[in-house]
């Protein structure tokens, strides 16, 4: 297929450690632009990675007509307002996660991609890793036997006070950051969404961001998530699955490095002193490579979207929901579609 001419909306680590490499990297994509609000940036990363356009606005490149999509990695309160810029110009976009700062904004891309016809898509990468997906077909296989049980968690050590992350006026905090990477696995692996949340926020100051967050998500059928994430805690991101028949473990869940080895341990139910472990392995992958390929898939019509807009939306009423239960303390419903 002829490759997608992706735009890249910023500078930002994600982007020149990540994207922009895994898009160089794969036939489908192809980086022709990129923007920062400081053209001089944008005009270093270019010549580091050999793109062959910079600009100083995202509303500049949008002109350009080279770039039929773009991929966003600015801060999370900007996401919707450039994401609707970018469909209104005629882009297909990908933007990081989480695509909104509540549901009532992220609403709005559902009619802005109706309006437009582009497709546009929340960048969760670890959706198309090998593992996971083998993980959720073992799910559905009934190996586990009825899975009720989901205990996940995902927590880095961020010692730079300075982050974005750390800015309540960008949309930073622990559950946006890293505690929607538990929410987002038991959603993958359930293939539902949560009716209730209870859950619990840490923060340094009242006016602060959340620095960790743990709660509870009920699922239909009297499953259930016990997740966590933190910012400033020590490096921990594993997700361990529960059914009637055995248990499986996905170690080093979120972020295994491309050049790394994966597993899967699998378990039986009467495993008692963890004698029997069953250890499924999976070469190197780096899931940012196979996530902008299926997108530019999408794109030129050669696959069906598998994450449209609107499953991005239903992610942003969990966490509206999990913000509710933390400033409440109390359990809440999950606001239905």
């Amino acid at each position: 297929m002829t490759p997608v001419r992706f735009g890249i909306v910023s500078t930002a680590r994600i982007a020149r450690d990540w994207v922009i490499p895994a898009m160089q990297a794969v036939p489908e994509c192809e980086v022709v632009a990129i923007t920062s609000r400081d053209e001089a940036k944008a005009a270093t990363v270019a010549a580091e990675f050999g793109i062959p356009r910079h600009y100083g606005s995202l509303a500049e490149m949008l002109t350009d007509p080279l770039v039929e999509a773009v991929y966003i990695p600015t801060p999370n309160s900007a996401h919707v307002e450039e994401t609707i810029a970018a469909a209104r110009a005629g882009r297909h976009v990908l933007c990081e996660k989480p695509i909104a700062l509540d549901a009532a904004e992220a609403r709005q891309l559902i009619d802005v991609q109706r309006e437009t016809g582009v497709q546009m898509s929340e960048a969760f990468m670890v959706r198309y890793h090998p593992r996971w997906l083998a993980a959720r077909q073992i799910v559905r296989s009934g190996r586990l036997g009825r899975v009720t049980q989901i205990h996940a968690t995902y927590s880095v050590l961020n010692d730079n006070p300075g982050d974005i992350r750390f800015d309540p006026a960008l949309g930073g905090g622990a559950l946006g950051d890293v505690g929607v990477y538990p929410i987002t696995a038991a959603r993958f692996l359930f293939e539902d969404e949560p009716v209730a949340a209870t859950a619990t926020f840490q923060k340094n100051n009242p006016a602060g961001v959340d620095i960790a967050v743990s709660g509870m998500l009920e699922f239909p059928d009297d499953r259930a998530l016990l997740f966590s994430g933190a910012l400033l805690q020590a490096w921990a991101h594993w997700i361990v699955v529960i059914g009637s028949e055995g248990w499986m473990e996905i170690p080093i869940a979120v972020w295994p490095s491309a050049q790394q080895e994966t597993v899967i341990r699998l378990r039986g139910r009467a495993d008692l002193n963890d004698t029997d472990v069953e250890v499924l392995t999976f070469p190197p992958a780096n899931q940012y490579e196979h996530e902008v390929r299926e997108f530019a898939r999408a794109v030129r019509g050669a696959t069906p979207q598998p994450w449209p807009i609107e499953n991005a939306v239903a992610g942003m009423r969990v966490l509206d929901a999990v913000r509710k239960s933390a400033s409440t303390h109390s359990r809440v419903l999950v606001e239905k579609a």
